[in-house]
């Protein structure tokens, strides 16, 4: 199985041409965009407090980072 099948799969199930193009700009299908979205905010998440650990920010900043990361 090809890493690019779900394109085919997304014709089958009928999505629009553009939404296939998309899909295989970004490499992923839109069935997995949540998830990839979650781990995006999971790994900013940990960057961010390994720079507050590390005092590389203020605690002023770490506050306006972490809304930034969580209002989406």
């Amino acid at each position: 199985m090809s890493d690019w099948d779900f394109l085919y799969e997304m014709n089958q199930q009928g999505y629009s041409p553009e939404a296939i193009y998309d899909a295989a700009c970004s490499g992923a299908a839109p069935w997995e965009w949540e998830y990839l979205a979650r781990q995006e905010i999971k790994a900013n998440w940990e960057q961010l407090k390994s720079l507050r650990d590390s005092g590389q920010i203020s605690r002023k900043e770490f506050k306006r980072r972490k809304i930034q990361i969580f209002k989406r």
